[in-house]
Formats: structure tokens, sequence, C-alpha cells
């Protein structure tokens, strides 16, 4: 009845209803009595949707992913390579982009009543082809700032991911009484690749007349801070890492404050052009405090230039008229100090299926 809906009905509501009842029925384990035909149909309402209504097309994408959690894990990965491959043309390029950001939220979805072994075994399934992964979204990075924003929220996800990789998170477990851990993914050149510089480009960039848009500007700042989350160490890649991220804030902070300067003397609004850009550089800022503590104690005599001027910086921030941009400069001494008297909070582990309850992927999403 659903599926005759998305193929006879052009109504939005009506679409989206029947859409929305496929992803409900699919995540409570209340499947159609052929499993194996319910890919194809989902593709084939997928290209009818493909340009829109973009609601339909994300329930639908969320479908598909639903689907393959309930079939065997020894077809993911060959599920994944023919499902990029059949939305690979430049006319599927938002349903893909969508896919590829479901994949990671799904993978953590408690919504959808698989076992835990079978969540695990998929997210394993995905891992595996991360490289791969991210090779697609460089590429569709490239054709516009419209595909660039999708393209940059689905890499943070997929970022995310990595936290379902069982070494990592013995890494982190071991790192709650003073270890270290990195993500394999920085290990493999997560630093170069295009998408992160491009972020921290976009950074560097915010305040100059070539300034991206302020969506594109908050999802390069949810990019970064998927990538810090990967590690704790200052040293080889992860240096390169958090230098690259330090230098965009510092270059794109000292732009806004130097163009800014009489504005910022005064209380800032709580919704302008200004508090919103200043909020982005402020989130980066505020996840600063733990690596620039860590820098300073392990390289001791060769502590990097650009540091000074992130705690400058931070100083800039806590002395803005404006509540929740001053305690961004206020975090980055408080994870500092967290960090340099061992006392950092344990983050909850997403992937985790007895210490997390409900949804593991942060932020409100539908359903």
């Amino acid at each position: 009845v659903v599926y005759g809906l998305l193929t006879s009905q052009s109504d939005e509501v009506v679409l989206y209803f029947a859409s929305h009842t496929i992803v409900s029925k699919l995540q409570a384990g209340q499947l159609p009595p052929d499993l194996t035909a319910c890919r194809p149909q989902l593709l084939s309402c997928l290209a009818r949707f493909r340009s829109g209504p973009a609601a339909v097309r994300r329930q639908l994408v969320i479908a598909m992913v639903d689907c393959q959690l309930w079939r065997p894990a020894a077809e993911d990965t060959q599920w994944l390579k023919d499902t990029l491959s059949q939305l690979s043309d430049n006319e599927a390029m938002m349903c893909l982009l969508e896919l590829l950001a479901a994949i990671p939220e799904e993978a953590a979805n408690r919504k959808v009543m698989v076992g835990a072994e079978r969540r695990a075994s998929f997210a394993a399934s995905m891992l595996i082809h991360s490289n791969m992964v991210l090779e697609a979204l460089c590429k569709a990075a490239q054709a516009s700032e419209a595909t660039a924003i999708p393209a940059v929220r689905a890499c943070a996800r997929w970022l995310h991911l990595q936290h379902a990789d069982p070494s990592l998170r013995a890494q982190k477990k071991a790192a709650a009484s003073g270890g270290r851990f990195t993500a394999p993914l920085m290990r493999q050149g997560l630093p170069e690749n295009p998408l992160i510089l491009r972020a921290a480009q976009v950074i560097a960039g915010i305040g100059t007349s070539q300034a991206a848009s302020l969506e594109l500007c908050r999802s390069c700042a949810e990019l970064l801070s998927e990538a810090m989350a990967l590690t704790n160490e200052v040293a080889g890649p992860s240096a390169q890492l958090l230098l690259q991220i330090i230098e965009g804030v510092v270059t794109g902070s000292r732009q806004v404050f130097s163009l800014r300067e009489a504005q910022l003397s005064a209380w800032l609004e709580s919704d302008c052009e200004l508090t919103n850009t200043l909020s982005v550089l402020g989130r980066l800022l505020s996840e600063l405090g733990g690596p620039f503590v860590r820098f300073v104690v392990l390289q001791e005599n060769n502590v990097p230039a650009v540091l000074n001027d992130l705690s400058t910086l931070a100083q800039h921030f806590v002395r803005l008229r404006h509540t929740d941009l001053a305690r961004c400069g206020l975090d980055f001494w408080y994870q500092g100090l967290a960090v340099h008297l061992g006392a950092e909070a344990i983050e909850e582990d997403p992937f985790d299926e007895e210490g997390s309850s409900g949804q593991a992927w942060g932020g409100n999403r539908d359903p």
C-alpha cells in the first residue's frame, strides 16, 4: 500500500507520510514479506524523487540503510559498492550525499531494533571503506557550494563513525587514565584530505571579501571538530591537523576582529551576522584548550608560535560582550586546566551498547 502511494501520488504530505511509514516499520523490525525486493523498490522510488521533495528523498535514503541493517552482514560490502555505483551520476548526487550521511547515523541509531552484534558488524563493514567514501565526498564537494555543504556534513558524520572502531574504543578507554589515542584514519593521511584542507581554508577565509556562506562555515567547523575528536595526541599527523585548524581559527578571527573592532566594544546582538560568524570561530576555539596545553607541556622548548596567538585570541573572546561568545573563551581555558590537572571529562562512548541509551548520534533528526 505504501509503495503504491509513492509511485502514484504527487502530494508532498502524502509522499512524506508514506516514506516515513516505511522507515518506522523497518526500524521497528516490521519487515516486508520479501526483504530482498525492498532495496530495488526503494531505489526505484528514490529515482523518482532524486530532485525532491528533499524530505521524502531523505526518508527513502534512511529506509535503504535500515533495510540493509536487517540483511546478512556478508552482504554489506557489496551493498555499499552497488549503491554508490547506482547513485554515481550527477543527477543522483544529492541522493548519494544523503546516503553517505545516513549510513553513520543509522549505524548508531538505537531506534533500529537490530541486535548489538549486527550493529557492530555493519559499522565495521562500513569502516573498511572509509577511504573510498571520503574520496567520493571530495569529488562531490568540488561540483558546487550546493553539493559542498552536504558533502562536508557527510564527511563529518563519517569521521564520527570512526569511534565505532574497536581499536580506537580500546585506546579511548585507556586514555581515561592518562593514555593517548589516535584513530587509524588519522595515520592514513587525514590531515592531507582535500575536504579537511578546504575546511581549514574556509575557516581562515572568514572575514574576507571571499568568505564562504555562513552555512558552509558552520559545516566546516563541524567537520574540523569531528577530526579533532579522533585524537588527543599532539605529535605526527595529529599535530599537523591541529596546527592547520589553529592557524585557520587564528587567521579568521584576526580578520574579523580587525574589521569590526568598533562593534566589538559594545554589546552584541544575539542573532546578527557578526555574532553568527564569531560563534563559528568560537566553537572551534572552545575545543582547542586541551591541545593548547598538551603542545605547551610536551613541546616546552619548541612551542609553535601560533599558540601565542591562540591564547591571545581566547582572552579576546572572554572580553566579548556576549554571553555565549565569552563562554567560548572561558571553555578554552577550562578545558586546558582540566587537561593540566588530569581531570578531563570522560565522554560517553556512542557505540557502547551497555553504557549508552537512546540515539547515539548527537543532534535532532527525523525520525
